[in-house]
């Protein structure tokens, strides 16, 4: 999606739970061999034993709107997205959300449920709704995850993968010439449906949550994925949907891969194998440093593509004028590219 004169990022943050569990501490306690722990590409993962995600998300709700110096009443829709569990079942997170930040009664909350690409679709959809909706003045993306053991091991789970718990939150606006943290000029999608039997396996369908188990086996279920379809299914998929997505980005946003301007390439919080299979066939068509920013977080579900805007931010990562592609990825499957600039002073 284009969006002419782009659209402001009013403020974009990260909430992350104080205590952590160390890469080290899982291996010297037999959890993790050193290779897997260097493979999941992480030193440490936030960790909370108190906050239920969705109580994490108005914290980021609240740190966006203290930075964007907004009243909550100004905010006219909100999209929550998850991953995991969000501490009930019969139940929506997102107008809990909502009422917990103060949202007006005319704020329309809605919640999302696309995996990993979940912030990325947030974004989309409150984009969409400021482009249609010229009474809309803000919008509010969040995104947050608590994983429990054992439904959910952070550390196993997946071969590439350490998850963190954690929030994050982006204020979306039409420019008005005030202060903004970044400006998105697009923002797409690409997606290999076929790919959806990767979080399925052979697995019948069930009639309730976590039926006739006791933990989700992520790697059992691509292992009987590949068994059917191959083992580069996924690579090649991959190949053919990073590239489409990242190409059609900077088309939309008025860019070439060689531009200077383009500053980082941000990857998802996965590890380096599982990155260098999605995104190694296109680095040469950006000159920009590819980054990785996940190290102290792990993967934080829906959230990593907000995460990396709160890092470029937070650490001044772009100089005025300048450019970040930043990735996204999820299962089912789809990748996202999202072009940002840090506003010119």
């Amino acid at each position: 999606m284009r969006f002419e004169g782009g659209l402001g990022v009013k403020a974009v943050t990260t909430w992350l739970p104080g205590t952590t569990e160390t890469t080290e501490e899982q291996v010297a306690a037999g959890r993790l061999t050193e290779e897997r722990g260097r493979q999941l590409g992480v030193t440490e993962l936030p960790v909370t034993a108190e906050l239920a995600a969705p109580e994490m998300a108005v914290r980021a709700g609240r740190k966006a709107l203290g930075r964007a110096g907004w009243d909550p009443e100004r905010i006219g829709f909100l999209a929550h997205a998850r991953v995991f569990h969000q501490g009930h079942e019969k139940w929506s997170y997102a107008h809990y959300i909502a009422s917990e930040l103060g949202l007006p009664d005319t704020a329309l909350p809605f919640g999302i449920e696309a995996l990993c690409t979940g912030g990325a679709t947030g974004l989309l959809l409150a984009a969409t709704q400021l482009v249609g909706d010229p009474a809309l003045t803000g919008a509010l993306v969040t995104t947050a995850e608590r994983y429990y053991a054992p439904e959910w091991d952070r550390w196993s789970m997946h071969a590439d993968i350490g998850y963190g718990d954690g929030a994050t939150a982006a204020l979306l606006h039409r420019r008005d010439g005030g202060r903004d943290d970044l400006r998105l000029l697009s923002l797409t999608h690409s997606t290999a449906s076929r790919l959806e039997g990767m979080e399925r396996g052979n697995r019948p369908f069930t009639q309730v949550p976590m039926q006739d188990r006791k933990t989700w086996e992520s790697n059992a279920e691509r292992k009987e994925f590949y068994e059917a379809v191959g083992k580069e299914a996924f690579p090649e998929a991959a190949r053919v949907h990073v590239r489409a997505s990242l190409l059609q980005a900077l088309d939309e946003a008025g860019l070439e891969g060689d531009d200077p301007r383009i500053r980082l390439f941000t990857m998802p919080r996965m590890g380096p194998r599982l990155v260098d299979v999605m995104y190694g066939s296109v680095a040469g068509l950006l000159k920009a440093e590819t980054v990785l920013l996940g190290g102290r977080t792990g993967h934080l579900g829906a959230g990593d593509m907000l995460a990396n805007m709160a890092d470029i931010v937070t650490h001044r990562m772009l100089m005025p004028g300048e450019f970040a592609v930043v990735a996204g990825a999820g299962g089912g499957f789809t990748w996202s590219t999202a072009v940002v600039q840090a506003p010119e002073e």
